[in-house]
């Protein structure tokens, strides 16, 4: 493709994006128009685990049916994955065709269900015109936030927003519920992804959420919607006036093997680590270099955990007291067992570290923040570890 064509198809692109627009926002719905809240199902993708709202303008008078979302990024941002990593990427507002949006769901073997809400021709007008201007270049871009402030919550609040009455939000559970008990169902079939996210995510994810915070997940959004009334001075009337399946998932989550799983990696490392210390143990030889491995991408894992709590703008990051286990000091100070110079200060640095582990284990299921128990026993093979550590270092010295 030579440049010129390049060029007069990109120009092309973007006059019909243009025109689109400028078609969009001039247009009045008519009497009949719909707007709908869509749920779409989980995916298997990391992004796309707790699955994504949007809201349909289905207008067939005036030929629109277009589709609402506020979850998308600009890959092409500069300094992308810094600014993700820390919080500080913006998210935004787009719109596609129904179509469009309905083929990448049948492309990814994902469902959709549709809720049209039951508002009237001027509360449906004010949400599309709302709906117009958050998509203005100067207001479609707000910091995400995955607990209060995602593609869900935004939807919940234009709605809330542009509604003459009052929407009254039912409880959806009779029992108190964390932020862990709403996310850990959608993370369970993939235990990676549920120990990394455990691992990174902190104390927040353990406050209780009240049921209008559910909704940041679009499946609680969806009931939430369901059950929702719309209260006037004079009435009180459904938000949801029919729902409908669009598409229903035909997707085969990928389950995690039994031995592929976090608990039995590490369940299989702490046999190994422990068969090695008890061969080691009375040996000349101290095998230190299995603990530079072991302790060093631990301390790692700290440096992580410090950078996600006190150098991003994620609310949800911290406090995280992995960091007691996973303490940042151990790399690099697991690099002191290779030298002879410093073996008092590793000496003193594993015992304490020893009576930390056996106080942390004694205890771990009333730490006011939820350790994943998959990796018990990891947290098992440093405390293993670090008295091997001690005892030899103990017996060089003396």
């Amino acid at each position: 493709m030579t440049l010129k064509t390049a060029s007069f198809r990109i120009l092309l692109i973007i006059f019909l994006l243009l025109a689109i627009g400028n078609h969009v926002s001039g247009q009045n719905l008519s009497k009949n128009a719909e707007i709908s809240l869509l749920t779409c199902s989980p995916g298997d993708e990391l992004y796309s685990q707790f699955g994504h709202s949007a809201l349909r303008i289905k207008d067939e008078e005036k030929k629109i049916d277009l589709v609402f979302g506020y979850g998308t990024f600009n890959f092409n941002t500069p300094n992308f994955y810094p600014k993700f990593a820390r919080g500080k990427l913006d998210y935004m507002l787009s719109y596609t065709t129904f179509d469009r949006f309905k083929n990448g769901y049948i492309y990814e073997k994902r469902g959709i269900v549709e809720q049209k809400l039951n508002l009237d021709s001027i509360e449906k007008q004010k949400l599309f015109t709302a709906l117009l201007k958050n998509y203005q270049p100067e207001n479609r871009y707000y910091r995400y936030d995955f607990l209060f402030d995602n593609c869900s919550t935004r939807i919940r609040d234009i709605v809330s927003e542009n509604t003459s009455g009052t929407i009254l939000f039912d409880t959806i559970s009779d029992q108190p519920k964390s932020f862990w008990n709403l996310l850990d169902p959608f993370m369970q079939k993939n235990r990676w992804i549920f120990l990394g996210i455990h691992l990174a995510l902190g104390i927040p994810c353990d406050a209780e959420a009240t049921p209008y915070q559910y909704m940041f997940l679009p499946d609680n959004m969806m009931l939430g919607f369901e059950n929702a009334k719309i209260r006037t001075d004079e009435t009180i009337k459904p938000l949801v006036k029919s729902t409908n399946v669009i598409l229903k998932p035909a997707l085969n989550f990928k389950i995690t093997n039994w031995y592929q799983r976090p608990v039995f990696i590490f369940g299989l490392l702490a046999l190994i680590g422990l068969i090695l210390s008890l061969v080691y143990l009375k040996k000349d030889k101290d095998l230190f270099i299995f603990d530079v491995f072991i302790f060093g991408v631990c301390g790692l894992l700290g440096w992580l955990i410090i950078f996600l709590w006190f150098f991003t703008d994620h609310q949800a990051t911290g406090p995280n007291w992995n960091i007691i286990w996973a303490f940042p000091l151990h790399f690099p100070m697991v690099f002191a067992l290779l030298r002879k110079k410093s073996s008092l200060l590793a000496y003193y640095y594993f015992l304490l570290h020893s009576i930390i582990l056996i106080v942390i284990l004694g205890s771990w299921a009333f730490i006011p923040q939820s350790f994943p128990n998959e990796i018990l026993p990891f947290v098992v093979l440093l405390l293993l570890r670090s008295l091997y550590i001690v005892k030899k270092i103990r017996t060089r010295l003396l």
